[in-house]
Parts: C-alpha cells; structure tokens; sequence
C-alpha cells in the first residue's frame, strides 16, 4: 500500500528531502515523472505521488517519511494496498541505475512489517518488473475487492472530504482590509509623536561610575585622532553609547586620524633612518623616508575611505575604517562604551536562516508574523522601541486562487504597558487573511511580543509608519507621568 499524508499535515517539510524516490511535493506544486508534468495532488498539504512512492523498499526497512514526521501524518493508505514485489518492481523502474537485489531492504522483512497480500497480488507482481510504464497504480486497481471492503472508506473519508473541501473554496472573498486608524491606549500621551520623541534625552544615562565618566568627557574628547584609528564597528559603537556628537562622532575622528598619520608614519620613518640606519635628520636620504612616510599616509587614507573616493558615495554611506594600530586600542573603546551607558540596543530577529530555495520565503519576514523582529535602545530617560511588522503574504495555493496582493494589510494591534513590562499584541484582519493563515505554513493569525525593560517604566507614546511600530517608553524617574492620558 503506497504511504499517504493526511490533512493533519503542518507543511513543516521534513518528509521532502527524506524521500529517495522525490514523491514528496509541497501543496499546489505540481509534480513529474519521466519528463511528463502533472497537476498537484493536493493544494495546501504535502502530498504523496502514489506511482513514484516504493514505501522505501529497497532503501530502508521503514518508510522515511514516517520516521521524520513530528505530528504522524504519514501513513499507509489502504486503498491502495500493494505488496513487496510490485514496490521493488517499482524501485527498479525508478532507478534503472541501481541494482536492487530481492533481499534488499523492506519494511516487509521486519517483523509484522508488511499486511497480507490480496488474493492473486502476488501472481500479478511476477509480472511487474516487465509492465508498462503506467506502473503499478492500474494494474493494482481492480485488486481492492479481495481486500477487507470496511477498511477503505473508513480510512480515505476524512482525506476525501478534506480534498472536496479544498475544490469548493469560495472565490469572491470581498475586499480586503484597509488601514488601521491613528489609535491611543491608557497610559499614552496625548501629545504627538515628534513632540514626545524631543524630550528623550539621547546623552549618556551616567549610570557608569565616576572613574568612567571621566574617561568619557576626558578621553572623549581629547584623542580624537588616537581613536579614529579603530575599525569602523568600534567607533559606531562608541558615537551610539556616548550619545553627543560634539565630544565622539566617528566621522570626524577618522578625519583626524588621516591628518594625525600624515605627521606620524614621516616621523616614525625618519626615526628609522637616524636612528637605524645611521642618516642625519637634514640629510636628502632622511627627506625621503619623510615623503615615503606621506605617500602611505596617503594612500592608506584613500583605501579607509574608497567607497568615497573610487563610487563619489556620500559621507552617510561610507565606511570609517581603522588603521593597522587601531586593533590596539580595542580594550580602551570597550571601556568607553561601557562607561558611556546612553543609547544601548538589544535586537530580536531570526537566529538561523537555514536552507532557501524556490519554495521558502524570506526568514525575516517569516519572523515578523511571530513578533520577533524588533530593536530597544536605552537612553538616559527613555527607551526606544521599534517593532517590524509582516509586510508580505506568505505563498500559496490560496493567495494564487484568490489572486490576492503581495502586500500584507495592515494589522490590529494593542500595547499594555506595566511596571518594567511592554507587551505588543496584534492580529490578522478580515475572514480572508485569518482563513488563509490556517492553511499557510508560519503564519500564526495572532501575535505577542513581551518586552522586559531593566528599569521601572511610567507612560510611553507610539506611532505606526510603514509597518513599523515605535514606542517611546519614559522611565518611572523621568517626571513624564503627570503627562499621561
């Protein structure tokens, strides 16, 4: 009997890559045999092609997919019942280049593994690895009637009804939700969003403790071309956690460290001369060292900056690289930034993007329908939050039927702020959307993300823009509270 998948089926895909004849097919796909292409034999499950599917025989002694399968919807179908010798026929039809011996692996073999044959199956068998290219599913056909007659209809109702179910879905699904409105929450302020967003206090919390903030507002300020010399990730890191551009920007940090090298690799070559190979400092083979020393400066500055100087790319699009001595100073941008406290970020996105191909879909915005995929910057009053969003309608069979946009339409959504929590609840709108987030694979209709803070929060503010949710949440001791709604 060829295995079967039944409308239990999560389109977790684990069955697919397990098969080793390819009778596995995702919903709505459709599927091919010896050059011919036929249509998909179910829409929104996995499905089984039952004149491809050898019940693993000749490769293993159970069915793989079966194995595999966390919620167990692969199972023998008793209306197609089948034994050892037509589904090793089979195998040997699929696969003219291997050699599959009568011994070869079976579910058969093992104990209790394989059903009573119907009467004269076996008889047909001997003829199978001879018959026609249509395989066994014709020649098995007119066999059900030895087999036991209750079992059949029990067995394919529910798969039968499932599949008229699927061939009867309605096609005028209306119009689709338009935007959400502009929405306010208890515990909001009435202001407007820009207005709100000026009182957040971007500098440092000065939660660090006084040994470090000296090394802030000191060493912020006075090495500015030392510092310029670390990577670009560094000096990023650094512009963020100290918050205040007049003491820290790695732009003009990287500025200052070109001009500093022009006068430190000439020195430093000059030394080198003097000192090494014995020249005198106003000598012409010591003018050289010097202008070698400038020719690197430069040239090592035009490298930092290529994307400017080769593509003519705008400042803001530039990387700030460091130079070969900037590793060095690792330890001490580590310490400024930890001391810097303002502006610290924490990320929630997808972990591990795994394999891709035609049939997935992006893993970000997968994430995004779970309310995974968002940022919180911590400043000294306030915290930043911005949460993504689903911006796409997952693929299938039902969005082609319905001929529905790419677009996700907006969803619903409700923010409660509690003592150092911020939970961002939303949901699908529409009968359509909910309904096709049932059959889509990772499309809940429904999610929540909880966001714990490390301090006591007292009223916030939000604006939805582009699918994107931003929440200025004020800190208990920031004096935002007589604000609130």
């Amino acid at each position: 009997m060829a295995t079967t998948i039944t409308s239990e089926c999560i389109n977790c895909g684990a069955c697919e890559p397990e098969c080793p004849n390819t009778a596995i097919y995702a919903g709505g796909v459709s599927w091919e045999l010896n050059g011919a292409t036929s249509p998909a034999i179910a829409q929104d499950i996995y499905y089984i092609v039952p004149s491809k599917c050898t019940e693993c025989v000749g490769f293993h002694d159970h069915e793989a997919c079966a194995a595999v399968c966390p919620v167990d919807c692969c199972i023998p179908d008793p209306a197609n019942l089948e034994t050892e010798a037509v589904l090793l026929a089979r195998a040997r039809e699929l696969h003219p280049e291997t050699t599959f011996p009568d011994d070869a692996p079976s579910r058969f073999r093992k104990e209790g593994g394989g059903l009573p044959a119907p009467a004269g199956a076996e008889a047909a068998a001997n003829g199978a690895p001879v018959a026609a290219k249509p395989a066994p599913a014709p020649a098995v056909a007119p066999k059900p009637a030895a087999a036991p007659a209750p079992a059949a209809p029990v067995a394919t109702a529910p798969v039968a009804a499932a599949g008229l179910a699927m061939m009867h879905l309605p096609k005028d699904i209306g119009a689709l939700p338009g935007p959400v409105g502009e929405k306010h929450f208890p515990g909001e302020l009435d202001a407007d969003f820009e207005s709100v967003l000026a009182r957040v206090d971007g500098r440092s919390s000065n939660q660090a403790p006084g040994w470090a903030r000296f090394l802030v507002q000191f060493l912020g300020k006075a090495p500015l071309p030392v510092l310029g010399a670390m990577p670009d990730s560094a000096k990023a890191a650094l512009e963020e956690a100290i918050g205040d551009p007049p003491v820290f920007s790695r732009t003009r940090s990287t500025a200052l460290n070109m001009v500093f090298n022009l006068f430190l690799y000439p020195v430093l070559l000059a030394m080198f001369a003097v000192y090494v190979l014995g020249d005198i400092w106003t000598s012409q083979a010591t003018g050289g060292w010097i202008m070698l020393g400038i020719l690197i400066a430069t040239g090592e500055a035009a490298w930092r900056l290529r994307e400017g100087v080769i593509h003519a790319k705008p400042a803001d699009q530039l990387t700030y690289r460091g130079c070969w001595y900037g590793l060095a100073l690792a330890p001490l941008g580590s310490i400024l930034i930890r001391a810097g406290g303002g502006g610290r970020r924490t990320e929630r996105k997808v972990a591990f993007d795994g394999f891709e191909n035609t049939m997935h879909e992006d893993k970000t915005e997968r994430d995004r329908r779970y309310g995974t995929v968002y940022t919180v910057a911590e400043y000294s009053n306030a915290y930043l939050v911005r949460l993504e969003m689903p911006r796409k309608l997952p693929p299938s069979s039902l969005k082609r039927l319905w001929n529905l946009p790419d677009e996700m339409p907006d969803y619903d959504y409700n923010i409660m702020l509690g003592d150092n929590v911020i939970a961002i609840s939303a949901s699908v709108r529409g009968e359509t959307i909910r309904r096709l987030s049932y059959v889509s694979s990772s499309f809940p209709a429904d999610f929540t993300a909880r966001i714990e803070f490390g301090k006591p929060v007292g009223t916030f503010k939000h604006r939805m823009r582009e699918k994107v949710l931003e929440v200025i949440v004020f800190k208990a001791e920031s004096g935002e509270l007589q604000n609130a709604a």
